[in-house]
């Protein structure tokens, strides 16, 4: 935190900021324009009058009365939880009708990560830094505690009390003797695992956690109807056993609250239709991956971090580098079909506009002004394109779709292959059609000139591409200034 002098070379700020002012390395000038910044907020928020409300709590000390109301503010906010949980979720596989469960005669979960923690309840580690049981929440000093915690465990024994369902489950993750023994004609056998992080704290691998993979391979072994469930801060290696012939289904869930066990349940008896997308890419290799681990020095060190992958960045650089991903960025499948068709691409026409100089500038091909404000200029950032197509549900339940606008610049401008400039949600009806308008503005088809300073247009076709993520594109059009 900027102030805090830890380990190493400590803070910019703090002691070392007023030794740099005191040098002259850091001019007064500079200094006030940093305090201005701070306190620009305060009043723009009207925090110096008395009207505004006191603070109520102390986040450091939440036991103490006298700094510490209390105040209930949760109102209904489970059911929002619970929705943004189940919306969240991702369907990456699902194979011979295995989701959604349908009154399943007997089910087996299998995971520490099914239930609740083991140890101390839902607040056992300080800002979350820790895992114990199922994984709803990142750790950091940007975290909360839970005033309570739904684990799958509790979510699924309620429905399965609803359908009359015999329910068994094995917390232990090393055991996975008995976990494959005890799935043993299970209609369903669900696997809960996980990986977590923290602000300061950093995964050193992409595998799941606790043996999660042994666990799933001692299952799938046993059960031919083995579902996955992910609960996890970030991308996975699921090579081990993606392709496993008895590994049905796999849900992407990531942290998904307090009602955690409630917004899965809601997925997998199809009370909550997939509309999940990935918001990276799932490689089949670590190495795929165009970043990598920088390692070595000691404490004390400040590594040097070479960004020579450039704009190749996640999908992106899977693309220019035409690597095969096991899940590609914006992909999630659901428990229904979509057709998409009827792409039209037109020039919003301007209306009055008192930039029309700096339009028919970028029109042809020139790079924006260089003056104060210009990348934030209003006529750089207002719809200039519209895209408009039909997406109809072809399958036999309602669903929502996230239909997905990707830009393919001209090769003279050197960017990825591909680029998503934009996406929308759609919920339909089984058999019905809407249309969906997505706008583009004049910066989302521009590329940066590092010699004008500028924003200009490509030379030559800009292409744009509609699907349902960055590697199904079903519809294909150019942009015609």
């Amino acid at each position: 935190m900027p102030g805090n002098v830890g380990a190493g070379p400590g803070s910019y700020f703090g002691g070392n900021l007023t030794a740099a002012v005191q040098n002259g390395l850091i001019s007064k000038d500079r200094l006030n324009d940093m305090a201005t910044r701070v306190l620009a907020g305060w009043y723009f928020l009207h925090q110096d009058t008395p009207s505004y409300p006191a603070v109520n709590f102390n986040a450091n000390q939440p036991g103490d009365i006298a700094t510490n109301e209390h105040i209930d503010v949760q109102d209904d906010h489970y059911k929002v939880v619970r929705e943004i949980g189940a919306a969240s979720t991702v369907l990456l596989k699902n194979e011979r009708g295995a989701l959604p469960l349908n009154r399943p005669r007997k089910i087996f979960l299998a995971g520490s990560d099914a239930g609740p923690a083991r140890v101390a309840g839902p607040n056992e580690f300080r800002d979350q830094g820790g895992n114990d049981g199922i994984l709803a929440m990142g750790g950091g000093s940007g975290t909360a505690n839970f005033t309570y915690l739904i684990s799958p465990y509790e979510a699924l024994q309620a429905r399965a009390r609803q359908d009359r369902t015999s329910v068994s489950w094995l917390f232990d993750d090393f055991n996975v003797a008995r976990a494959g023994n005890m799935a043993i004609g299970n209609s369903a056998a669900i696997v809960f695992v996980n990986s977590d992080s923290s602000e300061g704290s950093d995964r050193s691998n992409l595998t799941a956690w606790h043996g999660g993979d042994n666990l799933i391979l001692a299952v799938a072994a046993q059960n031919n109807n083995t579902i996955v469930v992910v609960h996890s801060v970030g991308q996975l290696i699921v090579e081990p056993w993606i392709d496993h012939p008895n590994v049905t289904a796999l849900l992407w869930a990531s942290a998904p609250g307090q009602e955690a066990g409630n917004s899965i349940t809601d997925v997998l008896y199809g009370d909550w239709n997939p509309t999940g997308r990935l918001p990276y890419t799932i490689a089949k290799r670590i190495e795929d991956y165009s970043a990598q681990a920088v390692t070595g020095g000691t404490p004390g060190t400040i590594l040097p971090v070479p960004y020579t992958e450039a704009l190749l960045i996640g999908y992106r650089g899977f693309d220019a580098r035409n690597i095969t991903p096991r899940f590609e960025f914006g992909f999630g499948l659901s428990y229904t079909q979509f057709e998409y068709s009827n792409l039209h691409i037109s020039k919003v026409i301007s209306t009055g506009s008192s930039e029309r100089s700096q339009e028919q500038n970028w029109s042809q091909g020139n790079s924006s002004s260089i003056e104060f404000g210009s990348s934030t200029a209003l006529w750089l950032h207002v719809p200039a394109f519209r895209v408009s197509f039909d997406v109809k549900n072809t399958g036999k339940v309602a669903g929502g779709e996230i239909p997905q606008v990707y830009v393919q610049m001209p090769s003279s401008a050197e960017e990825p292959p591909a680029i998503l400039k934009g996406f929308s949600d759609v919920h339909l009806q089984a058999g019905q059609t809407k249309n969906v308008v997505i706008n583009l503005s004049r910066h989302a088809l521009s590329v940066w000139d590092v010699v004008d300073q500028g924003w200009r247009k490509p030379e030559g076709t800009i292409g744009i591409s509609i699907g349902a993520s960055s590697r199904d594109f079903r519809l294909h059009g150019t942009v015609t200034s």
